[in-house]
């Protein structure tokens, strides 16, 4: 039986300099995410930060602790890190806050968050404490009823379902590090499995109490077939009214929430654009255009800075300084978590790609 070994690593700012455990923590999470915290909060007689991490196979399970912050996960690094992973987050101590189209959110102890690492977000923390399974997209998305629709979702602790999954996490938490390795093949399905009961019994973010099941299969259809078609340049309404059995009045309330169903097809062309620009350099940028429904590439690279703040061009240019001034920076103890985040995860091979292309599809 194929086997994975259980990696460890323990990233602690305790080890670190005073005057430089701020900036170093700030430094290696970018990996994740854009943090800031208040001048109080930074100042080395009170910050703390500790990841303690374990790895096998294709995931991931982190124990987190530190001081209060913001954290941001916004174009530039969702451009940059090009990661495409979900992070279920459970939180031991301390809680979080955001303002949502749905109001105010707040996570507490015993509740959990799901993050999707393609999607933007922000978010305020007290002093925490949280154990974090982060799983690639290419594992627990096809598991999942709703696989787009979970992004910073709120799981109360309240619900039976809920603490059996928090009581795994916990689980999985004490026990792993106990362990030499194990069966790979089974152990990342049976943990995502878990995972995706949960979600789907729970149903998508901003679920309606009795709406109808129809009502979001259709969403979930449509999204579906808008993602099945982003290549196609002359994609628009009436397209996905006839391919999707629905009216134009109907299609319009679904997607009013998003600024319209136009401005949802937009970006999720921009969106895929993005991973496409990081994942294959080897495309031409006017490929991956015509690849995202754009006939020309002026129009793209225009689109594209007015959604992210930077052109293709500057975007990889970006990511070349980025993965250059990775390279040169010292491998400190415990950092291994970040490089454990581009390992994890499946990704199609860029002849694939091309041929695609090149064969119309």
């Amino acid at each position: 039986m194929p086997t994975h070994e259980i990696e460890k690593s323990i990233f602690d700012t305790g080890s670190i300099e005073e005057r430089m455990r701020y900036d170093v923590w700030r430094e290696s999470i970018s990996c994740l995410f854009n943090v800031d915290a208040t001048r109080e909060n930074r100042d080395p007689r009170r910050f703390n930060a500790t990841i303690k991490a374990l790895r096998v196979g294709n995931l991931m399970l982190t124990e987190t602790r530190s001081v209060a912050q913001l954290w941001q996960r916004r174009p530039l690094e969702i451009a940059r890190d090009g990661l495409d992973h979900y992070m279920v987050e459970l939180f031991l101590s301390g809680s979080a806050h955001w303002d949502s189209r749905y109001g105010e959110q707040i996570v507490r102890p015993g509740d959990i968050i799901v993050f999707d690492f393609a999607c933007e977000m922000q978010a305020h923390t007290t002093d925490f404490e949280h154990l974090s399974l982060i799983i690639p997209r290419s594992l627990l998305g096809p598991m999942l009823d709703y696989p787009d629709h979970h992004h910073m979702q709120v799981l109360s602790g309240s619900l039976p379902v809920v603490r059996m999954l928090a009581d795994y996490i916990v689980s999985l938490n004490r026990n792993l590090p106990l362990m030499d390795n194990v069966e790979g093949h089974k152990f990342g399905p049976a943990v995502a499995a878990m995972v995706a009961a949960c979600l789907n019994s729970h149903g998508p973010i901003g679920r309606v109490s009795g709406a109808s099941t129809g009502y979001h299969f259709m969403d979930f259809r449509i999204r579906a077939f808008i993602q099945e078609n982003l290549d196609n340049a002359d994609l628009d309404v009436n397209q996905i009214c006839d391919g999707c059995g629905i009216s134009r009045s109907a299609l319009y309330r679904l997607f009013s929430e998003e600024g319209g169903v136009r401005h949802f097809l937009r970006e999720q062309r921009l969106s895929k654009a993005m991973r496409d620009l990081l994942f294959y350099p080897e495309l031409q940028i006017s490929m991956v255009a015509r690849r995202n429904g754009f006939t020309h590439a002026n129009d793209f690279s225009r689109a594209f800075r007015r959604r992210f703040g930077l052109t293709p061009r500057e975007l990889r240019a970006t990511q070349a300084r980025y993965n250059e001034r990775q390279q040169k920076s010292p491998t400190e103890a415990g950092r291994e978590y970040e490089s454990w985040l581009r390992q994890i995860g499946d990704f199609p091979e860029i002849s694939d790609i091309i041929g695609k292309s090149h064969s119309g599809q």
